[in-house]
């Protein structure tokens, strides 16, 4: 049996042994139906599943760091080993390192009405730092258990979890209930690189399993400007990371103003991914031609009425004459002119001898 099953079927029978255990004993039957079988459920007959989903009360009682939840709000042991604790929710951290930082109030409030019909049934991750209880996983049951106005929150207290850990756990339980965005992910990677949790692009890619070159355009979100950040913020989920990834190089080509109405239209499902990519290959195409400048012409005339050349100037600010002075010493006087105006004295070469005069 695959990982994946047997995961799976975990799942399934710890879920049977909370529905069928009575109230105060259902987190204490269903952690010691996991504690039973840790690595995965053998195959068994129907009479030996049925059998299980019963477990008798010396078992419970068996397994050191559980007990009846109704009866005992706090169950520690002394030798490191996870324990169960209802904490008020006011003396409850948040995870400094949380993997998800953008909650959906639609989501959270769902949350409060499920936890008003039904309680809070999966308790929360969490550590002890400092004296404090943190958060590690279950942010959305924490913010609807404030919603629905309980005031506790049923956790499993994890001693010693590191600063990696407190990521790593809030990372797995996002993507296996509703991952987090990539602007969730590019808020949290820059927070914890500049923390020196991870040193590096490379140690997230390595932790979260993601390549390289998404993690740096992940990352890259950040520079967009913060009218579209906050339209993204409105609703993450309508945002995949291509998308993202195209609106950082329309903003490069056609600046914050066009990007900020191209974020809406892709917020409303008016625009996606291909459209955003189209706007910047037409703005990058007229960011690189050139614009054609015309030059405005001056006839040069000596004091004889003669006509000495021409002179050009541009809006660019370009500058540039042509004149024949057959006489050298119109001539050399008119470059110690140019010379005496524009350029430091002997930075200029001297012209060759029989050089014709410009």
């Amino acid at each position: 049996m695959s990982s994946k099953s047997r995961l799976e079927k975990m799942r399934d029978q710890a879920a049977k042994a909370l529905s069928a255990a009575p109230p105060a004993d259902r987190f204490a039957r269903a952690q010691a139906l996991v504690a039973r079988q840790p690595n995965g459920f053998a195959e068994k007959s129907p009479e030996q599943h049925v059998a299980e989903y019963t477990v008798p009360e010396q078992e419970v009682a068996s397994v050191s760091n559980v007990r009846s939840i109704s009866n005992t709000p706090s169950v520690r042991t002394s030798d490191g080993a996870p324990y169960y604790s209802e904490v008020p929710l006011e003396q409850i951290e948040e995870n400094p390192f949380n993997a998800r930082r953008i909650y959906r109030p639609e989501r959270v409030h769902e949350m409060a009405g499920n936890l008003r019909a039904n309680g809070q049934m999966v308790p929360g991750i969490a550590t002890i730092r400092n004296g404090c209880t943190v958060l590690a996983g279950g942010h959305y049951r924490f913010r609807g258990l404030k919603v629905a106005g309980i005031p506790t929150m049923k956790l499993m207290i994890h001693p010693g979890i590191t600063d990696q850990q407190l990521y790593q756990l809030s990372y797995m339980e996002n993507a296996e209930r509703e991952a987090q965005s990539p602007l969730d992910n590019a808020i949290a990677w820059k927070s914890l690189i500049e923390g020196g949790v991870y040193a590096n692009e490379s140690a997230i890619a390595e932790v979260t399993g993601m390549s390289l070159p998404n993690v740096n355009k992940t990352l890259a979100i950040l520079k967009l400007s913060e009218a579209v950040l906050e339209t993204i913020k409105e609703r993450p989920d309508a945002f995949a990371l291509s998308t993202l990834y195209q609106l950082t190089l329309l903003e490069k080509a056609a600046g914050p103003v066009v990007t900020a109405a191209m974020a809406l239209k892709v917020r409303d499902e008016v625009a996606v991914c291909k459209d955003v990519e189209l706007a910047r290959a037409k703005y990058e195409a007229k960011t690189n031609r050139k614009p054609k400048e015309t030059s405005r012409q001056h006839r040069l005339i000596g004091s004889d009425g003669v006509p000495l050349g021409v002179l050009k100037d541009w809006d660019s600010g370009k500058v540039s004459f042509e004149i024949n002075l057959p006489d050298p010493v119109q001539r050399q006087a008119l470059v110690e002119e140019i010379k005496a105006r524009f350029a430091p004295k002997g930075t200029l070469p001297e012209p060759a001898e029989g050089a014709g005069g410009h």
